[in-house]
């Protein structure tokens, strides 16, 4: 090497600057003649000098360089060759010894196993590698958690508020509900955890079952439900197969029974609405009936449901699913003998539309008893003997309905005898309310005053309102599959999850009549740590502006002893 010509022609910028300067300082050179021999711009060459001079460049960089790792010893190269004999590839093998603090480049870890006789190991499938075709890792399998053999550890959890109902489920004992309904489990899975697992779906508004995958591998979240992560979508979807029809109805009359003890004030208003809601399937071989889809003005193949709620608590009391057409006007009569079995009598006032029941069904309804208000059908003969009333029979009433834009009406009260009906009724006339029609109000509750009846079914809307709600947080908007009992199963959870909402929402000060989708923004959705110490655990939160309201509620404050989890103890801590 000439190390002369080397010095005299410089191969990268920092020498060439270098040498430049030393012209301009030492020899004393013009910078026309420093930037021809360089190769610069007079001006940039300018420009530069002037950042050498004010220290902004420095000539003689001080290089740090990072200390090397030193050679592999012994039990690192014996840790290598264990990870190798589990199938573990080179890369997999440096990105666990980086993990550990040890830093060693693939090269290395290579070269180490070749001098020790290990070939390379063939290529793997995606099923090897825990892919799948999405390229999203496969979660490992769904498993009871085994809490006395539980080591230390420490777990973000993306949806830290879903702990907050478990105070609530304590206290509604659903576990033992679920024990004595003698659900179905499997080998790994029993039931108690898959339905736990269910009903966190629905209370974090998921859209469908076959959507959990965005959770499945959560371990904090399977935690909830006593589980290493939660279950498949696949399990999810087809547990409810295995339910008859007659296990979810027994189901569902043991929680509303369970309810209904624990928040006797949710079920006592003394009106329960009623009104079915059609559930759209959209399978290209579905074998639903078609039914009227109100919400898309049209008719589809789906499956008609019907709740039933407290008008004043807005508390789903009752839910069936795939009613067929021919079985709609007996389901006030089902109704009945479920709330009998429940409650032991029915003495509230039954609301719903003129399209839920036919006459002789009301017919019945009064023989047996049974306070209802609902609507007459109208038709050109009733509104001719309507336009006969004299003037003197009307009376005018004003509504105290706040935002009703026309609460002065026009009414008139008389009894009346339906067709096909032994049992004489009240019909109520209403003209003047803002339609164009004369609409026709028929009960058989003399108890009430003509406004008293008026304004119960002008709050039938409530129903409406809570469907919707359904709809839109809980998803009840279209079937993930035509198999009939899972709608059934699907809606239960659907009425569960809705009243631990409801619950939770009485303890919120100054949110107690706040929805469920707004709950869960304010105060479920938010993200925590999950510490275990080898007994109890730990949620830890990090402080917000709903954290004050939360901080309010009592069953929060102190330690919740979870039974599904060895009665082991939850603490939840606020950090900032």
């Amino acid at each position: 090497m000439d190390i002369k010509e080397q010095i005299k022609n410089p191969t990268n910028a920092r020498h060439r600057l270098y040498e430049a300067i030393r012209a301009l300082t030492i020899d004393e050179k013009n910078f026309e003649e420093v930037a021809v021999t360089f190769g610069y711009k007079v001006s940039t060459l300018k420009g530069l000098y002037q950042k050498v001079r004010d220290e902004k460049i420095d000539l003689f960089p001080i290089v740090e360089r990072k200390p090397r790792q030193g050679k592999m010893s012994q039990d690192l190269i014996e840790r290598v060759y264990e990870l190798r004999n589990k199938n573990q590839s080179a890369k997999d093998i440096t990105e666990m010894l980086k993990k550990d603090g040890h830093i060693f480049s693939q090269k290395t870890i290579e070269r180490t196993l070749n001098r020790s006789g290990f070939s390379k190991l063939n290529r793997r499938t995606n099923k090897e590698l825990g892919i799948t075709k999405e390229k999203l890792l496969i979660s490992q399998k769904s498993m009871a958690i085994d809490f006395p053999s539980l080591e230390k550890f420490q777990i973000d959890c993306p949806i830290a508020g879903i702990f907050f109902f478990i105070p609530y489920l304590i206290e509604l004992e659903l576990l033992d509900v679920l024990k004595r309904c003698r659900l179905p489990a499997s080998s790994v899975i029993g039931a108690e955890e898959a339905c736990l697992s269910m009903l966190l779906l629905k209370l974090i508004g998921n859209e469908r079952l076959s959507h959990i995958k965005v959770y499945d591998r959560e371990p904090a979240l399977g935690l909830f439900a006593g589980l290493s992560v939660l279950p498949k979508p696949t399990y999810m979807s087809t547990y409810s197969c295995r339910f008859s029809e007659e296990d979810v109805n027994e189901l569902q009359s043991a929680i509303v029974t369970r309810l209904k003890n624990k928040y006797p004030a949710d079920y006592n208003s003394g009106i329960i609405n009623l009104d079915f809601h059609s559930i759209p399937h959209f399978g290209e071989e579905s074998v639903m009936e078609k039914v009227w889809c109100g919400a898309r003005n049209k008719a589809m193949k789906g499956a008609n449901t019907v709740f039933a709620h407290d008008s004043k608590s807005n508390a789903i009391m009752y839910t069936r699913a795939d009613i067929l057409r021919s079985e709609e006007a007996d389901e006030v009569l089902k109704f009945v003998d479920y709330w009998k079995k429940i409650n032991g009598k029915l003495d509230e006032t039954l609301v719903f539309d003129c399209k839920f029941t036919n006459y002789t069904v009301l017919d019945q309804l009064a023989s047996e008893g049974i306070k209802f208000i609902t609507l007459r059908k109208r038709n050109k003969s009733l509104l001719e003997e309507t336009g006969k009333i004299p003037e003197k029979d009307w009376i005018k009433m004003s509504l105290p309905i706040p935002k009703r834009k026309h609460n002065k009406v026009t009414v008139c009260s008389q009894e009346v005898r339906l067709k096909g009906c032994d049992n004489t009724l009240r019909q109520i006339i209403i003209k003047d309310h803002g339609r164009a029609n004369p609409t026709f109000v028929i009960t058989n509750t003399p108890e009430l005053s003509l406004k008293e009846v008026l304004l119960v079914y002008a709050k039938r809307w409530h129903i409406e309102n809570k469907i919707a709600e359904l709809v839109s947080f809980f998803n009840l908007n279209a079937l993930s599959s035509p198999m009939v009992i899972r709608i059934h199963f699907d809606i239960v959870w659907t009425l569960i999850a809705d009243t631990l909402y409801h619950a939770f929402a009485h303890d919120l000060r100054r949110f107690e009549n706040q929805l469920a989708p707004s709950i869960f923004r304010k105060f479920i959705n938010m993200p925590g740590k999950i510490h275990y110490d080898g007994q109890d655990f730990t949620l830890k939160i990090r402080k917000r502006s709903c954290t004050p309201v939360l901080l309010g509620v009592e069953k929060l404050r102190e330690p919740i002893v979870v039974p599904w989890w060895g009665n082991r103890k939850l603490k939840i801590e606020w950090t900032a």
